[in-house]
């Protein structure tokens, strides 16, 4: 199992991709994903759940759901990965509830939509589009509260932690003694669950913050590394250049 590290958390962020035979191990991300088929079989686990997809329906993952996919060998796929930001009404509704299943049917003029979209859309196209597969989806779905799950009321906690941690003291003996668990138990609980390190998602997930505040701000890349809790600048720039594969000054340069 391993993490999926190329999507940044803008607030705009979202891509399409199309291929065939495709399958991908146990990962997880900060983002909605949506998977269609337009031919052949896939199946997709989430979470504890395993589901056979076939053409008509479609998967909806929510952010922070361990997944994976596997192809049959003969399939046609439609791939969207989107930040939660740009469907923040959904997004915060369904904050504290996971869907009891993921797969929903499509209808065709949805299917349609999809299979045309592309990232050089206009961006109110794009979020009408997305808001219609959540909303489609919404109206099959049933919820359970992921708090009412000892191991899922965890992984939030810890995660709602890094949300409000990541700026200043975001350690692993911080987290631990907040939740009051020992240091070994989280550490160990956090690496089976994710399939990575704590440290090593405390600095995706700033590394995704630079990403936006390079899109979205002005601010200096030192002022940056500071507002996103790297304790110094070349901290910053090794550990973005390790995930990003260029440096944070290529990276604002070639987005703008």
């Amino acid at each position: 199992m391993f993490y999926e590290l190329k999507h940044p958390v803008n607030v705009d962020y979202f891509s399409v991709e199309r291929g065939e035979n495709f399958s991908f191990p146990s990962h997880i991300h900060y983002h909605f994903e949506i998977i269609m088929l337009t031919k052949g079989e896939m199946t997709v686990t989430v979470g504890a759940n395993e589901y056979f997809l076939t053409p008509g329906k479609a998967i909806l993952v929510f952010p922070n759901q361990i997944h994976s996919l596997t192809s049959d060998g003969n399939s046609s796929h439609i791939l969207c990965v989107f930040t939660p930001k740009l469907v923040n009404h959904f997004f915060k509704s369904k904050q504290r509830n996971l869907p009891v299943s993921n797969i929903f049917e499509v209808p065709p003029y949805c299917m349609e939509m999809l299979s045309t979209l592309n990232e050089n859309d206009n961006l109110s196209k794009v979020k009408g589009l997305l808001y219609m597969l959540c909303g489609v989806f919404d109206e099959q779905a049933t919820y359970s509260d992921s708090r009412n799950d000892e191991k899922s009321q965890l992984l939030y906690k810890i995660f709602s932690f890094i949300d409000n941690h990541f700026q200043d003291d975001c350690s692993l003996e911080s987290l631990a003694n907040e939740m009051s668990y020992s240091y070994a138990y989280i550490s160990k609980y956090f690496k089976q669950t994710v399939g990575m390190s704590y440290n090593s998602y405390v600095n995706y997930y700033r590394i995704s913050e630079v990403c936006y505040r390079l899109d979205n701000t002005d601010s200096s890349i030192l002022e940056i590394s500071d507002e996103c809790g790297f304790k110094s600048l070349r901290s910053m720039n090794r550990n973005f250049k390790k995930q990003m594969e260029i440096t944070p000054q290529e990276y604002r340069r070639k987005q703008k």
